[in-house]
């Protein structure tokens, strides 16, 4: 394994660790292309879960 596919493993791993991967079959696809709406999806859950809009202001 190169350390290319040893660095897509362990984001792929961190990002199903973070709970922005439901699908654990998508760790076996992850060098092939996404729908841009995949992409918008997990990033706007990301943004939800580090930017609660619902928290205090202090």
């Amino acid at each position: 394994m190169s350390q290319a596919d040893q660095k897509i493993k362990v984001i792929g791993q961190m990002a199903q660790d973070a709970g922005l991967i439901e699908d654990p079959q998508l760790l076996d696809r992850l060098t092939e292309p996404v729908p841009l709406w995949v992409v918008l999806d997990i990033l706007l859950r990301w943004i939800d879960r580090t930017d609660p809009s619902s928290g205090p202001y202090d």
